[in-house]
């Protein structure tokens, strides 16, 4: 059974590292800097980041494809389904994600940008497909067209993801970054440095004194009518070297401290010319004859 409410986000990149629960740390003010000077350090930071992560390899990936298991967490905290998953970017905002699923199982809201969910009985297979100002779900009642606010939802978490703050909009009109001091996150010594721009985003990176290697993404929001404020961490591990880029194989990402999912990749591919094709609803359709077969067996073997 589909419901569709209000998206709260969507998959991106699926790269990244497992995070303790709990409250998500805070960037320790610098008082001693000057707004320049804090900028300035801010930039060198960033720049040791972009190399740490593969450099000019890095900034210049064109598409990802990679894949893994993804584990998702129930209220009480216990992981509550594991689901294999196959993930594909066209940089910078196309992205088709399809999710294998064995029994029962559930698909996050969290994860394909519909409130509560889809409950899988059998088994079977969920594609999304999304671009900058459109978006299509395959299940096994076929292609349906995401709702307005979904799409907007996925337009607004790539507006916010780390990796394209890192390969452009760093550089954009507008975007200001501070350097926010010292501390203490997942066990490691990092520095946080905080991000702003023109339509009040607040972001945070938390960047590895050794290794100067990504810790922590931060993605603050506010809902404008309640005022209730919401924190997003995306947490980063196990970074391993592919095609030149260094790539985290396990993420956890959280919400006001409480644990929503972790990722484990178990592959991944970048720049291997990806077709546009595959990110349009034609190409869901021509999937669909193969995962509407799968949900037709399954209706009859419930009869």
């Amino acid at each position: 059974m589909r419901l569709i409410f209000k998206a709260m986000t969507c998959l991106i990149l699926v790269f990244g590292l497992a995070m303790a629960p709990g409250k998500p740390a805070a960037a320790q003010p610098e008082q001693d800097l000057f707004p320049e000077q804090s900028a300035a350090k801010a930039k060198a930071i960033l720049q040791q980041v972009i190399a740490a992560l593969g450099g000019s390899t890095y900034l210049n990936v064109r598409d990802s494809d990679c894949e893994g298991r993804l584990a998702q967490y129930a209220h009480s905290g216990e992981v509550a389904d594991f689901t294999i998953f196959h993930d594909q970017w066209l940089l910078p905002d196309k992205n088709r994600a399809e999710y294998i699923t064995k029994g029962m199982n559930t698909i996050l809201g969290s994860l394909i940008g519909i409130e509560g969910g889809i409950f899988i009985m059998h088994g079977g297979v969920l594609v999304t497909v999304y671009t900058a100002d459109q978006g299509w779900m395959l299940d096994k009642s076929g292609v349906s067209d995401q709702p307005e606010d979904v799409v907007k939802n996925f337009a607004e978490q790539v507006k916010s993801g780390m990796n394209i703050m890192l390969r452009s909009r760093m550089n954009e009109d507008g975007v200001e970054f501070r350097y926010a001091g010292p501390d203490l996150a997942d066990l490691k010594e990092v520095e946080w440095i905080e991000f702003s721009d023109r339509d009040h985003r607040a972001l945070r990176l938390a960047v590895e004194k050794s290794t100067h290697l990504p810790v922590r993404w931060v993605v603050a929001k506010q809902d404008p009518e309640t005022r209730e404020r919401t924190e997003i961490t995306t947490s980063y591990a196990q970074f391993t070297t592919i095609d030149g880029v260094k790539t985290p194989f396990r993420v956890a990402r959280a919400q006001n401290g409480r644990p929503l999912s972790q990722t484990y990749v178990a592959s991944c591919k970048f720049n291997t010319n990806l077709s546009p094709q595959l990110f349009t609803r034609a190409s869901l359709e021509q999937r669909a004859p193969e995962v509407t077969k799968k949900g037709d067996k399954d209706s009859k073997g419930k009869k």
